[in-house]
């Protein structure tokens, strides 16, 4: 099992683990935001439209005001550095494909030049009501020192331009079994 960096992710993956399930995965109607307020700011839920449209259907706060502004219902892809949305796209739909879960390290540079450190922790819900695929991550700032886990103070993102994101750039990514073993994915 993944040992979580920052504590939000392993509550959204205790919460996740503790959902009513009739198989490996829970079902989005068991999948109650109201249940967890203290994960929405962070949280995201993405729609698995196509291989070049993952579509924002949730975007916390927090995470918002990283991606510069209103980001529900557009293209994860956008933010993605262009040589690697194949790659970010096949590493999301890997997880529906054969449902597993993803712990990301990656880096998010900011328009002023900031570099965010990001634990992000992905888990696929199925959609028995029809649809597409959908996947809810966690995605929380911690420390870029690595024995340091404490999540970077709000404080020091004041400048609205420190804020704005120019692009994700993952450095680490790893799948775990949650009953039907991993991806066979690697970028």
């Amino acid at each position: 099992m993944i040992e979580f960096r920052h504590s939000k992710n392993q509550a959204f993956y205790d919460y996740w683990h503790n959902l009513p399930r009739t198989g490996i995965l829970p079902d989005k109607s068991s999948f109650k935001p109201e249940a967890i307020p203290s994960l929405l700011s962070t949280m995201l839920v993405y729609e698995l439209v196509s291989h070049d449209f993952i579509r924002i259907r949730l975007i916390g706060s927090t995470v918002e005001e990283r991606f510069g502004g209103h980001r529900t219902g557009t293209n994860y892809l956008d933010v993605v550095e262009e040589h690697r949305k194949p790659s970010a796209s096949a590493a999301l739909w890997s997880q529906v494909e054969n449902p597993c879960g993803m712990h990301v390290l990656l880096e998010q540079e900011l328009m002023s030049g900031r570099i965010a450190s990001i634990e992000a922790v992905g888990l696929p819900i199925s959609n028995i009501e029809g649809g597409h695929p959908l996947i809810l991550f966690q995605n929380n700032e911690i420390s870029r020192d690595q024995d340091d886990v404490s999540l970077i103070d709000q404080h020091q993102l004041d400048d609205k331009k420190n804020r704005l994101l120019k692009y994700v750039r993952v450095f680490e990514r790893t799948f775990f079994d949650l009953g039907a073993g991993v991806s066979e994915f690697r970028d």
